[in-house]
């Protein structure tokens, strides 16, 4: 893995996701998806560089679970998670999405249906590389969710013993379309992908330095109707400010 993540690359942010988050963003720095995590996790193992940091702790991601009526939708980077503050009302620890915000998520993303996936139990090696939701956790990139199985198994076979891991954990369905986070659980606890956390329950989120910062600034620079785009202190400044609204995640990647 050509990925790294090193002090001072990163701030780690521990707390209720719907305080946390707001304070990640204000401070200009980006979350991590849940495909972040696997690099990252991925490449300690490898490395043995920081692994107790990536192997011992769980990670909240900005990677969302949209659900409602026996369907699930995973959402890379989740602009409502991104967007979400201590003044969204919650349900259940679930934000409540309008039908026409979950219809949106819908046409963006495959619909995954609950009554056809393995849940609430742990995978074997085989089951979690062909398992849908950790496929789209992964982005669709099969060779690094591969990887990082054979990883996963043979690092919790060696500490634990451990022949499965990698279960998927949802949350009950609700009347009304919700979105959650997936967080990714530590090695010790058999590496679960889970969507039962409540947005208003402790998390642990790591912002990172934003990358494509050009583009970004490019963005900042058209909203802020900068004459000269390479007014870059100017820039900087405005998004400062906050004017510019926050991130769009679709943008840095």
């Amino acid at each position: 893995m050509k990925t790294k993540l090193i002090q001072g690359d990163y701030k780690e942010f521990n707390g209720r996701y719907n305080e946390q988050m707001p304070l990640l963003v204000n401070e200009g720095l980006q979350p991590l998806t849940a495909k972040d995590v696997i690099q990252y996790r991925l490449q300690a193992i490898q490395s043995k560089d920081k692994i107790d940091f990536w192997s011992s702790r769980y990670f909240d991601t900005v990677t969302g679970l949209a659900y409602h009526n026996g369907e699930l939708v995973v959402i890379p980077n989740s602009q409502d998670l991104l967007n979400i503050t201590q003044d969204f009302k919650l349900n259940s620890g679930s934000l409540i999405l309008s039908s026409e915000q979950y219809k949106g998520l819908v046409k963006q993303h495959r619909i995954i249906k609950r009554k056809n996936i393995i849940s609430g139990r742990d995978l074997t090696k085989k089951e979690a590389k062909n398992h849908p939701i950790w496929i789209k956790l992964a982005q669709g990139d099969k060779a690094l969710l591969n990887e990082y199985t054979d990883a996963i198994f043979a690092e919790t076979k060696t500490r634990y013993n451990y022949d499965e891991n990698m279960g998927i954990y949802l949350p009950d369905d609700q009347e009304q379309p919700a979105l959650r986070d997936w967080f990714l659980r530590y090695l010790g606890n058999r590496s679960r992908a889970n969507a039962g956390g409540g947005l208003g329950g402790d998390s642990r989120l790591l912002g990172v330095c934003v990358r494509n910062l050009e583009q970004v600034l490019g963005k900042v620079a058209f909203n802020g109707k900068l004459v000269n785009p390479s007014e870059l202190e100017k820039a900087i400044q405005f998004y400062k400010s906050g004017k510019s609204g926050k991130l769009d995640l679709s943008l840095l990647r």
